[in-house]
């Protein structure tokens, strides 16, 4: 009876693991697609670029042969008007001075693969209010609309499922918007499944290393959003809250992929002087996170350095992020999702 009992347990265990690895193989081939996706994305970018700069070349090229045939044709009328002279023997017909005929002049910035056409002109207005930049800077900069005021205007976020959204002080999601497969990771902390397990398996190997992560924060609904906003309001302004809180509607937590830990000791602002700090900032890209807001990108992203907060993009994008040494998602995102 017992061998049996035995045999029995074998049996559910293995099945067991084979629906783990079976659910493995899945959100494998899940993250696969996703990433297939956006590389296609890129691609037909690229490609719709490709033929709108081939597109305004061929047109410039034909208006410079129209130009010069015209110029061509009113100089050969000119040529053959007789010159008449007056009594003192001044030129009464005299030539009209020669033109010079009009060039085509290029944006500038068409050599950018990640240019828009469509946007040279702000680019050429941020440039005359940003002289220092170079053209590459300028037009990240404006694909990001960083050329405009924050929260001039909220812009729709990309889609539900999608994991490279990026919600900011232009971006935002509509009120009631929820991510799907939401799940708790510890002490009522919801995230998406995806980045859930992303945290997990970070927190066990920094443990390996004698160290503790703790998520503390991790989605949040617009209406609690609005609260927690409001009541920073009740004690400062709006200029310096909205340094250190998003207001609601453009706070990452509402994806589901993002989220606040602690380190060994309690407190947000204690995180950067504990052991944990520099391993999440040296190691956490190997499990496809980013520190969101730096001290440097404080004029981009409009918010203070805030070491705790994490943001999932997979391990693709935070990797290639570290290597390329791009320190905001807005950079990125400007130049290689869109």
């Amino acid at each position: 009876m017992q061998k049996k009992s035995g045999a029995v347990m074998n049996l559910l265990e293995e099945k067991q693991l084979e629906k783990e690895e079976n659910e493995q193989i899945l959100r494998q081939k899940s993250r696969e697609r996703l990433l297939e996706v956006a590389r296609k994305k890129r691609k037909k970018k690229r490609m719709r670029k490709i033929i709108l700069t081939t597109s305004l070349l061929i047109a410039a090229a034909a208006t410079v042969t129209l130009c010069f045939v015209f110029a061509e044709t009113i100089l050969q009328d000119m040529t053959d008007v007789e010159v008449d002279y007056s009594a003192n023997n001044t030129p009464v017909n005299e030539k009209a001075p020669k033109e010079d005929v009009p060039e085509f002049v290029s944006s500038g910035y068409d050599h950018i693969e990640y240019s828009d056409a469509s946007k040279n002109s702000r680019y050429d207005s941020y440039k005359m209010q940003n002289p220092e930049l170079s053209d590459e800077e300028i037009v990240w900069r404006v694909n990001a609309n960083l050329d405009k005021p924050m929260y001039e205007f909220d812009i729709p976020v990309s889609g539900y499922d999608d994991p490279y959204i990026i919600v900011n002080k232009y971006y935002t999601v509509p009120e009631g918007y929820r991510p799907p497969d939401l799940e708790d990771f510890g002490g009522g902390q919801l995230l998406r499944e995806e980045t859930g397990n992303a945290y997990v398996k970070m927190r066990e190997d920094a443990q390996k290393e004698g160290l503790n992560i703790r998520l503390v924060s991790g989605y949040r609904t617009v209406e609690y959003q609005e609260g927690l906003y409001n009541r920073y309001l009740g004690s400062d302004t709006q200029e310096n809250v909205d340094r250190y809180s998003a207001r609601p509607g453009h706070s990452e937590h509402h994806t589901g992929m993002a989220m606040d830990i602690f380190g060994s000791q309690d407190g947000l602002r204690n995180f950067e002087n504990t052991p944990e700090y520099p391993w999440v900032r040296d190691n956490c890209h190997k499990y496809g996170f980013i520190i969101r807001y730096l001290k440097e990108t404080e004029s981009i992203t409009g918010y203070e350095a805030e070491p705790w907060h994490l943001r999932y993009v997979g391990v693709e994008v935070a990797t290639d992020m570290k290597e390329k040494n791009i320190k905001s998602f807005e950079e990125y995102h400007a130049k290689y999702i869109g």
